[in-house]
């Protein structure tokens, strides 16, 4: 039996914009297409872009307490995530950098923030057990990072 793959639907204020920032910037296959909505793949999940208003107030201006992302089983897998964001000019929100270096749960990390402010994460953990595992560890997220 094959794994389920996630689903998780977005807002999207411009389709158009939204499907290049994930096509042409971050290197995802498009799917269907209609008036009000845009599906794509997004590491082999479905990613649903919803056309909605702008939201009333600010955007979220940190990684908390809404992101998602992609965990990476393999570094190289990550890093040309990361090149690719990079060469595209994609907005970083967090700068890759390395977090919990050394111990059980040390994992490359980087953030983009969308263009309708989705903040997007893409990881690789050390060890594989990290993922879902090490529930005697007590560390979750980012302390720095909270407001």
């Amino acid at each position: 039996m094959s794994s389920p793959c996630f689903h998780l639907s977005i807002p999207s204020t411009d389709l158009a914009a939204t499907e290049r920032w994930y096509v042409d910037g971050l290197g995802c296959a498009a799917g269907r297409r209609s008036d009000q909505a845009l599906i794509l793949d997004l590491g082999g999940h479905q990613l649903v872009a919803q056309l909605s208003r702008p939201t009333q107030g600010p955007p979220q201006s940190g990684i908390y307490p809404r992101h998602f992302g992609l965990v990476f089983d393999a570094l190289p897998a990550w890093e040309a995530w990361r090149a690719r964001a990079q060469a595209a000019g994609l907005r970083f929100g967090v700068e890759p950098k390395c977090r919990y270096a050394g111990g059980e749960l040390e994992h490359h990390t980087f953030f983009l923030i969308d263009p309708d402010h989705n903040w997007l994460e893409f990881k690789h953990y050390r060890q594989a057990a990290a993922v879902l595992g090490c529930q005697h560890l007590r560390q979750v997220g980012d302390a720095a990072l909270r407001d």
